[in-house]
């Protein structure tokens, strides 16, 4: 599960938090009167319940700081973020694990209306979660009735011809793989609520990210879908606004964090669910003149896993005003001679993590000849 805070958040409040520098201009309202907190490794800013949401995964979690999008443009930066790469062409990473994990899914992947893009190599939803309950209501009729069993009883017909060969057992095998998919999202469809939970207030709008995890924590349960794509609603691009109008969205996107692990254990999915969290760059150091911060190229990831082993951590770095710092990719340590952690050292790692470096290669959609960071030995921090 991927989700996407469109529009560019302020990791400052978030998971790189900055304090001001004497002498230069503020950075941070917080820290005038707050001090930055930590769980494990991981530091945080003492605002929007980033605690009590930290202290929740902060042990299934691992933050990767500094990764240089390369861009101050929302577009670029969104599919840098989410391909590993700033050109167009390429599949997004929950839609390449859909692919390689499960190409013949009923819905292979569900995307909420975020960045996403599946170059053709898997079945997309693209919809609201009311929507795709919607789409998978059955059309009860006589006629749905009697078809389904004429489906059913020409199958077995067909199989005991003597005419049997073996193009016709690949027919049968993907006709029968198309009624079994009819039977998960019925599935599906009887497992989803009827009431979602109820949309937050966030910054000029509301948020229904929890009701996209939990359609997709249904959806992975149902054994329908392999990925989903969900959207951290609000306007994260806060050009003339303060701290509050991020303030509003962290606190929202930290809710649905709690809420999702919540769920993932209630469906019993926690230990075999991995969740990415990031935004199209980060914003500036410094306030403009409208109050408010403009798109800085630097980015974070959050990525979770229940019961991770090398969770607890951070790696990668910035300085005192945000700037991306060179790390070793073999040691995870800072480095002149190293270099800055793009994209691309970020789905490269993940690529190998989520075993599926080897299918991107074949499709075209790896990354050869870039270096491996170590990003999950749970033995390496930076």
């Amino acid at each position: 599960m991927t989700i996407h805070a469109g529009g560019g958040w302020d990791l400052s409040l978030f998971c790189d938090p900055k304090t001001n520098v004497p002498g230069e201009l503020p950075i941070t309202d917080w820290s005038e009167t707050g001090e930055i907190q930590a769980e494990g490794n991981i530091l945080y800013a003492p605002i929007a319940s980033n605690g009590e949401m930290f202290r929740r995964i902060a042990q299934d979690s691992l933050v990767i700081n500094g990764v240089d999008t390369q861009t101050n443009a929302h577009q670029t930066g969104e599919r840098h973020t989410w391909t590993g790469s700033a050109s167009e062409g390429r599949p997004s990473l929950a839609a390449l694990y859909a692919a390689a994990k499960a190409p013949n899914a009923p819905i292979a992947l569900i995307n909420n209306g975020t960045f996403g893009a599946d170059q053709g190599l898997v079945r997309t939803a693209r919809t609201s979660p009311g929507g795709l309950r919607e789409l998978l209501r059955p059309r009860n009729s006589d006629e749905e009735s009697l078809l389904v069993r004429y489906k059913a009883r020409g199958l077995d017909l067909m199989a005991a011809q003597d005419r049997y060969n073996a193009g016709l057992a690949d027919r049968l095998s993907v006709f029968r793989s198309g009624m079994d998919g009819r039977a998960l999202l019925g599935s599906l469809y009887d497992n989803l609520p009827l009431e979602m939970p109820q949309d937050q207030g966030v910054y000029q709008g509301s948020s229904d990210l929890k009701s996209q995890i939990l359609t997709g924590l249904v959806a992975f349960k149902t054994g329908t879908t392999a990925s989903a794509e969900c959207a951290a609603q609000g306007n994260w691009d806060t050009h003339s606004s303060g701290e509050f109008s991020q303030v509003q969205n962290i606190q929202a996107l930290n809710e649905a964090l709690i809420y999702l692990w919540n769920m993932a254990e209630e469906l019993e999915v926690r230990d075999k669910l991995v969740v990415v969290v990031s935004s199209d760059f980060g914003r500036t150091p410094y306030y403009n003149s409208y109050g408010g911060k403009d798109h800085w190229p630097i980015n974070s990831y959050l990525i979770m896993q229940g019961n991770a082993e090398w969770g607890g951590r951070t790696v990668g770095k910035t300085d005192a005003l945000q700037n991306g710092i060179k790390i070793d990719p073999i040691t995870l340590k800072e480095s002149p001679s190293a270099s800055l952690i793009y994209p691309k050292h970020v789905h490269h790692a993940l690529h190998h993590y989520l075993g599926i470096a080897e299918f991107a290669a074949e499709v075209g959609y790896g990354f050869p000849g870039t270096e491996r960071y170590d990003f999950f030995n749970p033995n390496l921090s930076t």
